[in-house]
């Protein structure tokens, strides 16, 4: 494998940096739609309000996720720089591999925000709020 790889491995990253950085900004829009409908509601059930604590915190705990996994794409860019630079011809099978870890890890953080995203619209639509 040639530097192109590499290059191709770094656009990657910066496109998976982009869409999770996206992401994590309607993280914050969906906390506002529902403290919205929550204020609309002069009185709310202790089990809603449960649930939407519950809701809160799995945000929360997205956004740490989506925090933790842009630094570990900041650490692979700054990897696969060094082996451009330092490897003209080629590169370490450390640097595929970690590449391909960090892909697994990315698709499922997206999956999680896909999922976390799909419950919260539902719950919205289909709650007693």
């Amino acid at each position: 494998m040639d530097g192109r790889i590499l290059e191709l491995f770094m656009k990657e990253n910066d496109a998976w940096d982009d869409m999770i950085t996206r992401q994590s900004k309607e993280i914050p829009d969906l906390e506002k739609m529902l403290s919205t409908v929550v204020a609309n509601k002069p009185f709310i059930a202790a089990e809603i309000l449960s649930s939407l604590d519950v809701l809160k915190g799995e945000m929360h705990q997205q956004e740490t996720i989506m925090a933790a996994i842009r630094e570990e794409l900041a650490i692979q860019q700054r990897i696969l720089k060094h082996e451009t630079k330092e490897h003209q011809d080629g590169f370490a099978v450390d640097t595929l591999l970690s590449q391909n870890v960090l892909r697994e890890k990315i698709r499922g953080v997206e999956k999680k925000f896909l999922d976390l995203k799909c419950n919260f619209l539902n719950y919205l639509a289909t709650s007693a709020l």
